[in-house]
């Protein structure tokens, strides 16, 4: 039998870091295990889906590195639940209720201003087969219930451990609406036992609808699954990520210059008691991953970790890799020696482009200091420059002026740059011609 996981965005606005990292969770844990990773749309929802919310989700599981062994939309599937639905009629494990929303609600109502738990009374229950006749005769469409057995449901949950519920403390689920929509539940779980799913990991907000599923799963015979319910990925102020906000999504971090591996590396990483680390083979990304290691506390997103992780894995890599991202960025002359000179100090690869423009641009940034500027220039070794004629320049010059450190390179890297910090100035050189520096002297 084959280990299989899967990830069940909904179509309905664009995939979140939060998303994200249920779907990576889920990839890493069976890749790790020689399973295959399951994506399933749900598309019920046929008001709020999109098929152009379905691609970008997809697009940017690709971006990530994020493949699956086999997609399908819950939308194609309607007759296989209506088939189970029926199975579960004639079982009589759903039953018809007539309760409007409002009715529901002053119920519940009564029950807390008692102090008594909000579980539905099965009042439907007792209503015979010609009183429901009668209802739906008059126009009445009933909403179904699943009906919980009165057991302890247990199960060692892959990040939580132990986990139990009581029966008959949980209300009986809806799962049919009186336009005869399906909810959530259903669905999900019948989809599962088609595809045969093994294991399941989702966020922690699931975690009563997995003792409701534990229950479905065995209503239609079927063997139950391992579950797994981590903590939820917070924003910097502590609040759920959202989708209908668009909330860190991963077409905007990609906008933003964000690196795939970064990120997965990074949402593979937060919340788990292991440091976040770059790693860049798929294979040790996933070898790396450990389900055991989610802690019980949300996670919350930092921009500054993110972006420190995005430059040290830019820093990474070599020419070769970065050569066609950045050659969109339309710089001239594009080689090693300028990769050599940014590589340590962009976060994104676009931020190479501030730096060629400030290096050749024609602006002459005023000085104090012409008097050494003179001297630098006629002490300028001949050309053409590489990594070693820095050191031999300003060994040179030191012993012309007299000066070191900060006062013999920090007037040489104004005149150059504009700027009081920035890349090595030995891979600086490389790029740059005598007739240039001389003219960015301003002499």
């Amino acid at each position: 039998m084959i280990n299989k996981s899967r990830f069940a965005p909904s179509p309905t606005g664009l995939l979140h870091l939060g998303n994200a990292r249920s779907a990576a969770i889920n990839w890493a844990f069976i890749k790790q295990i020689g399973g295959h990773f399951i994506l399933r749309i749900d598309d019920t929802d046929s008001y709020r889906s999109t098929k152009e919310h379905e691609t970008l989700i997809k697009e940017d599981l690709h971006w990530l590195g994020i493949s699956w062994d086999k997609t399908f939309n819950q939308s194609d599937r309607k007759k296989i639940y209506f088939e189970k639905i029926e199975q579960l009629k004639q079982e009589k494990k759903i039953y018809p209720c007539f309760e409007s929303p409002e009715e529901l609600s002053l119920k519940r109502k009564s029950l807390l201003s008692s102090g008594k738990p909000p579980i539905y009374d099965r009042s439907a229950l007792k209503l015979s087969k010609q009183e429901i006749d009668e209802k739906i005769k008059n126009g009445k469409n009933p909403h179904w219930r699943f009906k919980l057995e009165d057991k302890k449901i247990m199960w060692n949950d892959l990040v939580k451990g132990n986990i139990l519920f009581e029966g008959n403390k949980l209300s009986d689920p809806i799962l049919i609406r009186e336009d005869n929509s399906l909810l959530y539940h259903l669905p999900s779980v019948i989809d599962d036992i088609e595809e045969e799913i093994t294991h399941i990991i989702r966020g922690e907000d699931h975690i009563s609808n997995t003792a409701f599923h534990i229950q479905l799963f065995e209503a239609l015979n079927s063997k139950v699954p391992k579950f797994g319910h981590h903590p939820f990925l917070v924003d910097n102020k502590g609040k759920n990520l959202a989708k209908r906000l668009g909330s860190l999504s991963l077409k905007k971090l990609k906008e933003d210059g964000f690196e795939n591996k970064t990120v997965l590396n990074y949402i593979l990483s937060v919340g788990t008691k292991k440091n976040i680390s770059l790693i860049k083979e798929e294979e040790d990304i996933i070898k790396n991953f450990d389900i055991k290691s989610i802690t019980s506390s949300q996670a919350k997103y930092s921009e500054d970790i993110l972006k420190n992780l995005n430059k040290d894995f830019i820093k990474s890599m070599e020419y070769n890799e970065i050569f066609d991202k950045i050659k969109k960025l339309n710089i001239e002359n594009l080689d090693q020696k300028f990769w050599n000179f940014v590589r340590n100090n962009i976060t994104f690869i676009s931020d190479a482009k501030y730096w060629w423009e400030l290096i050749f641009n024609e602006k002459i940034h005023e000085t104090n200091d012409k008097e050494f500027l003179a001297t630098a220039s006629e002490n300028l070794p001949e050309e053409p420059y590489d990594e070693n004629s820095w050191g031999i320049w300003t060994k040179n010059l030191s012993i012309k002026t007299d000066r070191k450190g900060k006062e013999l390179y920090m007037p040489i890297r104004f005149a150059l740059t504009g700027l009081n910090y920035g890349p090595e100035l030995k891979y600086l050189m490389p790029l740059l011609t005598k007739k240039h520096i001389i003219r960015k002297f301003g002499l």
